[in-house]
């Protein structure tokens, strides 16, 4: 009897913390997310910081508005089931405008966040404030729902809402925004254009040191206190055994136009927009720029495939319909798609008048004016 209850102690040791069913996963999420219950993981960065990051510094804008545009500008199709295709056409027809603003919102929000939330409760897709949301998984990491921390909490299924996230990492819940890698870089340029913004208040008049060789202490509370009134740029005239001294000029020194130029370089590097499509156009050359344009039609076509798939979720949930497909219009370079298109007419694909109507473009110049 004795022994019998030692080997069940010992088999009830032995048993796993958590029992899985059959067919289902067997690995454990690595954060414990079954800890936070019904409330929701918490966020690992404070999103509101990095919004107010992004919104505050030019060149992340510029980056952003870029691959935005990129994303979205050519449009939408889509494939499938001629009767589903149908529907989900005839509805994209009915609300165009509405769904470009939205699809840009979405592609805006992602890209700032690397996660965004579609709600799919009503009509309209709908874009959710990220830093409210939390997602609720069990403990092997399966969503079994979200949750809404506003002024009010609001609990989703997980059929309610599309969670897309760009760079998903092994079982995290959450993205990795590229604004929380670009931060420290994002402070120290912020600081920097500071200092240069107070350079240029004060006239960019130059640090200075007054030696005040003779006089007595009354005399030096004098000087202090005229020097302390006067604004930059003033003129100072002063009696006694005075010697001024320039210091530094601060901004060559601290090379802080280097400093900025080199920020820049960053932060586009690191959102994958090539200096051209910025604006920058100094020190580049026929290949490299085409080897830039080829890289980042690339990364805008992966995350156009991304915003689809997501997309194409949202809505076959809002409309009921499967058998379908939204695919977003592919950013092509110009001079590539040009290209292209010369090398098929040489290799006898396509006639001229294909090529020209494929780039939008009316029949050659003769025989345009033929007619």
């Amino acid at each position: 009897m004795a022994l019998r209850k030692l080997r069940n102690a010992a088999a009830a040791e032995a048993m796993p913390l958590f029992k899985r069913s059959a067919g289902g996963p067997k690995a454990l999420a690595s954060s414990l997310p079954f800890f936070y219950g019904r409330w929701g993981e918490p966020k690992p960065l404070d999103q509101l910081k990095l919004l107010e990051l992004a919104e505050g510094d030019a060149d992340v804008r510029a980056c952003l508005d870029a691959v935005v545009d990129a994303a979205t500008a050519n449009g939408w199709y889509v494939v499938g089931d001629e009767a589903a295709r149908k529907v989900v056409e005839d509805w994209l027809r009915e609300h165009e405008d509405e769904f470009y603003l939205f699809l840009r919102n979405l592609v805006l929000t992602t890209l700032v966040f690397d996660e965004s939330y579609v709600e799919c409760t009503g009509g309209f897709p709908r874009v959710v404030a990220p830093w409210t949301m939390q997602v609720v998984r069990d403990e092997f990491g399966e969503v079994k729902g979200y949750v809404q921390h506003a002024s009010k909490t609001v609990s989703f299924t997980p059929d309610e809402v599309v969670h897309i996230v760009l760079h998903p990492l092994a079982d995290r819940a959450y993205g990795t925004p590229k604004i929380a890698t670009l931060s420290r870089i994002l402070l120290a340029k912020r600081e920097a254009e500071l200092f240069l913004f107070q350079v240029f208040m004060r006239k960019g008049v130059l640090s200075k040191a007054i030696l005040l060789k003779q006089g007595d202490e009354a005399t030096f509370n004098r000087l202090k206190a005229v020097l302390e009134q006067a604004k930059p740029g003033d003129n100072l005239l002063m009696m006694g055994d005075i010697e001024v001294k320039t210091l530094s000029q601060p901004v060559e020194d601290l090379r802080i136009i280097e400093l900025l130029e080199e920020f820049r370089q960053r932060i586009m590097a690191v959102f994958r927009v090539p200096p051209i499509v910025y604006g920058v156009v100094e020190g580049l050359n026929l290949e490299t720029s085409r080897n830039q344009m080829t890289t980042f039609s690339q990364y805008v076509k992966s995350l156009q495939r991304v915003f689809a798939a997501g997309v194409t979720m949202a809505l076959r949930r809002i409309l009921g319909v499967e058998g379908f497909s939204l695919r977003l219009v592919e950013w092509v370079n110009i001079e590539q798609e040009t290209h292209i298109h010369v090398e098929r007419v040489r290799a006898g694909i396509e006639s001229v008048e294909e090529a020209r109507r494929a780039m939008g473009l009316g029949p050659p110049p003769s025989e345009a004016g033929g007619k």
